[in-house]
């Protein structure tokens, strides 16, 4: 079977969760495609989870929104231009989504320098950490690390590490409130406030090159509810 039709087969036994909801039905096949790749990768996703204190599917539900867009955009604009721009010049002059979670080079140098302070957690996040983190070499590193599914899980790991010590509170949460909150801070920045964070999950900014937008948060929950089940 090919991956195309695997993809429209698996999006067709979607749970009866993901019925009616306009994402899962405007953006079918790059849903398919994000559904899809947690089936494949379930392994990879419960570890990351287990590291994090959280389940395969919730973390899963973090990224699946941007899984759809590397679907939809695949490496377009991971163009060698913008990483040389990046490596030669830093986050001011190229930032850009890259991988499979499409994570930036910004977030990764903001989770490097939280993770500086945060030395409880060297031992198991240390090989997160490079020296001369401004330096040519660093960026280039970080470039083709965030090219790699293997690092993109690591990070993600991280994320919710560092997330989950900055706002306690939020693991007291129901799963949809939490993921809500957690989703909103992947997709608009973690380091930002918890009201900003929370103003973010109100408005509907998701997908960015889409005319028809969605919350990021209500996108998430929706994948969540399709392979939580």
């Amino acid at each position: 079977m090919s991956t195309s039709c695997k993809y429209r087969l698996i999006y067709a036994l979607l749970p009866v969760a993901a019925a009616g909801q306009p994402c899962m039905e405007q953006y079918g096949r790059d849903c398919a495609f994000a559904t899809g790749f947690y089936e494949t990768h379930i392994q990879d996703f419960a570890t990351t989870a287990g590291r994090a204190g959280l389940t395969a599917p919730f973390i899963f539900a973090i990224v699946a929104p941007e899984l759809t867009q590397y679907s939809y955009l695949g490496d377009k604009l991971e163009t060698y231009s913008l990483k040389v721009f990046y490596v030669q010049n830093g986050r001011a002059y190229a930032d850009f989504s890259i991988g499979l979670f499409q994570m930036k080079p910004s977030f990764v140098e903001r989770m490097e320098d939280s993770l500086q302070t945060k030395t409880h957690l060297h031992a198991e996040f240390g090989d997160c950490l490079m020296p001369a983190s401004g330096s040519r070499e660093a960026r280039a590193e970080r470039v083709r690390r965030l090219g790699l599914p293997e690092w993109q899980f690591e990070y993600l790991a991280l994320f919710c590490r560092l997330l989950r010590e900055r706002f306690p509170s939020k693991s007291e949460l129901c799963p949809d409130d939490m993921l809500a909150f957690y989703s909103t801070a992947y997709n608009t920045g973690f380091h930002k406030s918890e009201d900003l964070i929370a103003q973010m999950a109100q408005r509907a900014l998701f997908p960015h090159f889409s005319r028809t937008k969605y919350r990021y948060g209500d996108i998430a929950q929706c994948f969540y509810r399709t392979v939580n089940n």
